[in-house]
């Protein structure tokens, strides 16, 4: 891993991952929640980069809704498949067959019914099956999952922390930036992807490609980030420098 350089937040665009990132991993999606020092810092940062700021998730967006609050930024959710900007308004969605993703969703929960600890969370375009409660049904799911895939081409599995999803082909985190970097206030700005997990990858790979910055937080040293940092609180460290710097 390189030394993380100093960023002119002037000249960035920042696309920030949440869970296990901004935030530390908690046992249920909903036990995670955004405190007050953490909403002015991501609010401060908006407004040093001249509003290209994005939170990149495997969250849908009325998840991330509900974390942000009262504060609003743009958003990329269930892994690339939604986009909401502010300036200027949009709102984007993958095109999705609403009756086929309702049959996985019931598929998936009558499965996991039969299994103690694993729960499902539907989103609006993906299926997430946790294990955290119970880690040694994680090969039962994921072989559950590849049976599923083969009936459902157009779906693949991806593998996160304590999770197996099911998320359609043809999008993911990399996707959904390179077409926000199309789009000002994105554009012609270089960007920085911060994320921790397997499904951050795409998107740290593509970065790289185009000679950004790519930062994987955690102790995990499978990732073709090029940066480090070693936890959630350590980047928030870092932000803060980055935007001490904006503001000197």
């Amino acid at each position: 891993m390189m030394l993380l350089p100093s960023v002119p937040l002037e000249q960035a665009a920042l696309f920030l991952d949440v869970d296990g990132t901004l935030v530390p991993l908690a046992p249920t999606p909903e036990a995670v929640y955004f405190d007050a020092e953490l909403k002015e810092l991501l609010a401060e940062l908006y407004e040093a980069t001249g509003q290209a700021l994005c939170l990149v998730s495997g969250r849908d967006q009325c998840s991330l809704e509900q974390l942000c609050g009262s504060l609003d930024l743009p958003l990329i959710g269930c892994h690339g498949a939604t986009i909401r900007l502010l300036q200027p308004a949009l709102q984007w969605s993958a095109p999705i067959d609403f009756d086929c993703h309702q049959q996985l969703i019931h598929t998936c929960t009558q499965w996991c019914d039969t299994k103690e600890g694993v729960r499902v969370e539907p989103k609006s375009h993906s299926i997430a099956i946790h294990y955290r409660a119970q880690p040694h049904y994680r090969a039962a799911i994921y072989a559950f999952l590849t049976e599923l895939v083969e009936v459902y081409p157009e779906y693949v599995v991806v593998a996160g922390k304590c999770v197996w999803e099911l998320r359609q082909a043809y999008f993911n985190k990399a996707t959904a930036i390179a077409q926000l970097l199309q789009t000002p206030p994105f554009k012609d700005r270089l960007p920085i992807m911060i994320g921790d997990d397997v499904t951050d990858e795409p998107a740290f790979a593509w970065t790289n490609t185009q000679g950004g910055l790519s930062v994987h937080v955690g102790s995990s040293t499978q990732t073709c980030a090029r940066y480090k940092v070693a936890s959630p609180e350590a980047l928030r460290h870092l932000l803060g420098r980055w935007l001490h710097l904006a503001n000197a």
